[in-house]
């Protein structure tokens, strides 16, 4: 990468809730030390929580208090010939750090992580537009490149913004999953934040009305960070009294790793998504993904490995009475080609070498 040495990733926090986008911006930092020498930094709020410095070696990370410390505190102690600002995530100082890094000489890239998407600014749209008009537009119009996550996000922004590349986040070799899963019992998977966008409660409310739903040869597990959806989801599954439907709280770890060798689908109904990175961990388990188009991964659907589905129950129901219908030996075979293609296409190394490739002009 010529010129940097250096990549500073702004995050507006570091918890469970925003887990997809804090981790997306550390996760190549192995891959960028060790094959071209470029450290990594996270820059984010001191209320955020440890990164495992286990897991993630190569990550430095500097705290600042909110409502005090400047961004030049931050950034006077980086060369701006050779160090690189990302700022992740938009509405939050990140961006406004990522303009200001701008005016003192930095190269930034500014990544929404799907937050500029139609169904996102849908959301409180009023709120979002004006400030989008007034100050997130303004600012982000100054940054050198905007990073979108997902090809059907870059076609999006670049209604918006002059200088749009595509470089989609990854999963890491042990990610490959290949234990070989049961064929006693059929395990259908959620394993997302409980946010009214991903979709869990209509796809509870069809789970009870499917074909898997009633068999007990078939289970729904639901497992997730509460963000809003954990008491009616609670509630639905209390009233209803499904036995092949659990809600198992937040899962991490080996915990997680359990349950993605033993899941045959990963369901995601979900309104609207940058990149869902979950997905392609899950198909790298061999998970035969059930997303819908707002889940902006059409590669899965162009390469015939996903059922195709929408946030609505009625058409959940649709999808999961499709996946009900098919073989052992069918799921088998597609859980093989799910594998195979997110292990050829989506590999962190890679994604880090696409990084090199398309940031580095920034410095030619």
């Amino acid at each position: 990468m010529p010129g940097i040495r250096t990549i500073l990733n702004f995050v507006d926090q570091i918890s469970p809730v925003n887990f997809g986008i804090w981790h997306a911006a550390i996760a190549t930092s192995e891959s960028l030390y060790k094959k071209f020498g470029i450290t990594s930094w996270v820059i984010a709020p001191e209320s955020s929580e440890d990164i495992d410095e286990a897991q993630f070696p190569f990550i430095r990370v500097k705290r600042f208090t909110p409502g005090r410390t400047k961004s030049d505190e931050i950034l006077k102690a980086f060369d701006p010939a050779e160090s690189l600002v990302v700022t992740h995530g938009v509405w939050q100082y990140p961006t406004r750090w990522g303009a200001e890094a701008k005016a003192l000489g930095f190269r930034w890239v500014y990544t929404p992580h799907g937050m500029l998407e139609p169904w996102s600014m849908e959301q409180k749209w009023l709120k979002k537009k004006i400030y989008f008009a007034l100050v997130e537009n303004r600012l982000a119009q100054k940054a050198d490149l905007v990073r979108a996550v997902g090809g059907p996000e870059c076609m999006n922004l670049k209604k918006t913004f002059p200088k749009v590349e595509h470089i989609a986040n990854g999963i890491y070799p042990s990610d490959i999953l290949e234990a070989p899963k049961s064929d006693s019992k059929i395990t259908f998977l959620y394993l997302a934040r409980l946010h009214h966008k991903k979709g869990v409660i209509p796809l509870a409310e069809a789970w009870l009305k499917s074909e898997p739903g009633k068999s007990n040869r078939h289970e729904l597990l639901i497992a997730g960070t509460d963000d809003g959806e954990k008491e009616a989801l609670e509630t639905l599954i209390r009233n209803s009294g499904s036995s092949n439907m659990k809600f198992l709280g937040p899962q991490f770890g080996p915990k997680k790793r359990e349950l993605l060798e033993k899941a045959h689908f990963y369901v995601l109904p979900s309104h609207s998504e940058g990149f869902p990175t979950s997905v392609v961990e899950a198909m790298g388990a061999g998970l035969i993904p059930i997303i819908t188009t707002g889940c902006n991964f059409p590669e899965a659907f162009q390469n015939g490995l996903a059922i195709r589905t929408t946030p609505n129950p009625n058409d959940i129901l649709t999808a999961l009475n499709k996946a009900f219908t098919m073989s052992m030996d069918e799921i088998r075979h597609s859980s093989s080609s799910v594998r195979e293609f997110a292990q050829r296409d989506y590999l962190w190394d890679n994604i880090a070498a696409r990084q090199v490739e398309i940031f580095g002009k920034l410095f030619d």
